[in-house]
């Protein structure tokens, strides 16, 4: 379990990085315009995707409350993006961290955003998130598709294998 959960934290931070280059050129109207979906935007979008993952991983480390990381971030989009692959590095930081597949099973008690009382096992809470983040990208590359960017790389995690083999 934990080669798997490994290889999953390490192919999202490569994601997110093919991502943010892929978006880092945008200007602050493109970021912003309503494009529909979830969350509306590009910007929002990220900052979503960011949020979430930092819940998690505040949560992995047995925060008492969690804090929304996008809630008061005055920055540029740019710094956002370091933030997020921060978080997302630190995934997989936890997970190499775990001295074997005992640590996956441990059940969390966590809280959600509505205040009930949750449990989960750690290997669900990471792999939960990492899907999280995976379907959020998808909405990623359709806003690139929808503001004109033509050439988009593959985000897939058989492109990342390959990749990580070559």
């Amino acid at each position: 379990m934990k080669q798997i959960l490994f290889d999953y934290t390490q192919y999202n931070v490569w994601a997110n990085a093919v991502v943010i280059d892929l978006l880092k050129h945008l200007t602050d109207a493109e970021l912003d315009e309503e494009l529909g979906g979830s969350f509306g935007s590009v910007r929002n979008t990220l900052c979503h995707i960011w949020g979430a993952e930092s819940i998690w991983m505040q949560r992995l480390q047995m925060a008492e409350q969690v804090i929304l990381p996008q809630v008061h971030f005055k920055g540029a989009f740019a710094e956002a993006c370091r933030e997020w692959q921060a978080i997302s590095k630190q995934f997989v930081i936890f997970v190499e961290k775990q001295f074997d597949d005992r640590g996956f099973e441990h059940e969390l008690v966590y809280h959600t955003l509505k205040r009930e009382p949750m449990k989960s096992k750690v290997y669900e809470v990471v792999q939960h998130c990492m899907n999280h983040s995976t379907f959020h990208r998808g909405q990623l590359i359709h806003y690139a598709r929808l503001l004109g960017i033509n050439k988009i790389p593959s985000t897939d995690f058989i492109t990342y294998s390959r990749q990580k083999k070559s």
